[in-house]
């Protein structure tokens, strides 16, 4: 009798935990881990991420350092690639896609997707195909290489669905960024001014000083404010344009392309990188007070060129301490 009540009772034991298995078994727990696993966890070790979508727009970001490139190209957006990483780093499977829709989508991730490929020390870590949001809007369709289940994927916390922030249009990951640079990384700064020729200055660093050279009338500027090099040098730290003026008529980009600036600038860092920006006058595009005098010239903003291809809008707020002409550095009399 002892003896049969012992077997009892381990028939017991062991049908409970069989079931409290089955009650917190994971839904998609019969699916490979490596089917699911859409996350990076170490994304500082991520050194490439290329994205590509059905219609072959595509783009590709590798690491520089401490900074991002677009295409080899141009410096991407700090803010746009930080949060690429955080989303590829905290992603979670929400749920399966339910089997009512699961045709559906599949033939959606088949046929409109963004293929983004996660690189780590240079080796291919993982394909991720990024589909569009779920009818609610709080969660994004995505499957992951080799694989032919696809899966409701979110951020915990976040409301919203994640596929916009895996984009290929190369402008919309530059950095709006002209100069970057502190003192210590400046060799040279040529400054010409069309509308004003004897305002036209060098200035180039000598050992730990700038000497300042006159580009029209005396060549030499024999005694300088120090201080206001300085001050001068120290606004070539985070310069950026207002936005990328691609949008300008091809009539206005002619017209720009053959006008002679009226200020020039060209900074030599002391890698021998040359960034030279040639601002033109901006027809202005409204006024606030329809009763004012109309003006000749936009008074806020300007159109710049970039080492002779990009067109930029640029403000005369952040530039008019860049324009300075050479007399601002001749000591008071």
């Amino acid at each position: 009798m002892k003896r049969s009540t012992l077997i009892l009772s381990l028939i017991v034991v062991a049908l409970s935990i069989f079931v409290v298995i089955l009650m917190t078994r994971d839904r998609s727990g019969t699916i490979k881990k490596e089917l699911r696993d859409f996350s990076v966890q170490d994304t500082a070790s991520v050194d490439k991420i290329f994205m590509v979508t059905k219609s072959n727009d595509q783009v590709v970001l590798t690491r520089n350092g401490v900074s991002w490139m677009v295409n080899d190209k141009y410096v991407v957006r700090r803010e746009a690639i930080e949060l690429l990483l955080k989303t590829i780093h905290r992603i979670q499977v929400k749920a399966p896609v339910a089997k009512s829709a699961l045709d559906n989508v599949v033939t959606m991730l088949a046929t409109r997707n963004t293929k983004v490929e996660i690189y780590i020390k240079g080796k291919l870590d993982k394909t991720i195909y990024i589909g569009g949001p779920t009818q609610d809007q709080i969660g994004t369709f995505m499957m992951l290489e080799g694989s032919s289940v696809p899966f409701v994927v979110h951020i915990p916390g976040f409301i919203g669905y994640l596929s916009t922030r895996f984009f290929t249009d190369e402008k919309s990951w530059r950095s709006p960024l002209i100069f970057n640079y502190n003192f210590d990384e400046i060799a040279s700064i040529k400054s010409i001014n069309n509308d004003n020729p004897l305002g036209s200055f060098i200035l180039n660093k000598e050992k730990n000083r700038f000497d300042m050279q006159a580009l029209e009338g005396e060549h030499a500027a024999q005694v300088i404010d120090t201080l206001a090099v300085k001050f001068f040098v120290s606004n070539f730290e985070r310069v950026a344009s207002e936005f990328f003026a691609d949008e300008m008529e091809s009539e206005m980009m002619d017209s720009l392309n053959m006008a002679t600036p009226f200020h020039v600038l060209e900074l030599t860092d002391i890698s021998g990188k040359v960034t030279k920006i040639e601002a033109h006058r901006r027809f202005p595009v409204g006024q606030a007070d329809p009763e004012a005098p109309l003006q000749k010239y936009d008074l806020e903003r300007m159109y710049a060129r970039i080492n002779g291809s990009d067109w930029v809008v640029i403000q005369y707020f952040v530039f008019d301490q860049l324009f300075r002409e050479l007399q601002f550095f001749l000591p008071m009399k």
